[in-house]
């Protein structure tokens, strides 16, 4: 039976509510992401209406071509890799930028924002799936030496970790890299008790429950919402 957006989006948070519960979470705590990449404004907007008001994108331009069109408080987030030509626009089209992954790239987005007075919230990405096409940092200490080498400037606020894990139904293999980065986002409150990580990106379509059960604070879903990708 076909289901609309406002329908998919009430189920995912009724699952994620139970999934929460189950591991004794507030399910307030757990934020939903809409991931619109690829998808028409008209089908955004569908979401907005049913009281959506986060979305993740991964193309700068579409993004920020899509979103002038929809209401100011619809806070989009890009989710995919940065290149370090597109950080200009980039500082500029997004509330926050999940898949910072390089010193090189923050470097750039912190000259973009000094030269336009702002301050950009960012994740930091971890590799926890060697795959074709993923990005992130490759590993836990790299991560941590970027974490710290960001702590002395004012322009990216550094507000968590983001990770995708492996594309396979394997429940244990997920939930161990989701594990990996939870325990990796413990290790950086330990070690710099003044910053604030609190945001745990993890958790897609195929795999957002076990996110929950892994400490995810924010689940990234796309087909799940808006149907597959066309």
């Amino acid at each position: 039976m076909f289901m609309t957006i406002r329908e998919n989006l009430e189920k995912i948070r009724e699952t994620v509510d139970r999934a929460a519960e189950k591991t004794g979470r507030n399910p307030s705590d757990i934020e939903l992401m809409a991931v619109s990449k690829t998808k028409p404004v008209d089908m955004i907007r569908e979401a907005y209406e049913a009281g959506q008001r986060l979305f993740g994108e991964n193309r700068v331009a579409e993004a920020a071509e899509k979103f002038a069109l929809l209401p100011g408080d619809a806070e989009v987030h890009l989710i995919g890799h940065l290149q370090k030509n597109k950080a200009k626009q980039a500082v500029s089209a997004f509330r926050c930028i999940q898949s910072l992954d390089s010193e090189a790239l923050a470097e750039r987005l912190i000259r973009f924002c000094s030269d336009s007075d702002t301050s950009l919230k960012v994740l930091l990405q971890l590799k926890t799936a060697d795959e074709g096409g993923k990005t992130g940092l490759d590993t836990e200490e790299a991560l941590i030496e970027l974490a710290g080498k960001l702590r002395e400037q004012d322009a990216l606020k550094v507000s968590g970790l983001m990770t995708i894990a492996p594309f396979t139904d394997d429940e244990g293999t997920v939930r161990e890299a989701f594990a990996r980065c939870r325990r990796l986002q413990e290790r950086l409150v330990s070690l710099y008790p003044d910053q604030d990580y609190s945001v745990l990106s993890m958790g897609m379509s195929s795999d957002y429950e076990w996110a929950v059960r892994e400490g995810s604070t924010l689940l990234r879903v796309g087909s799940a919402i808006f149907g597959s990708r066309f």
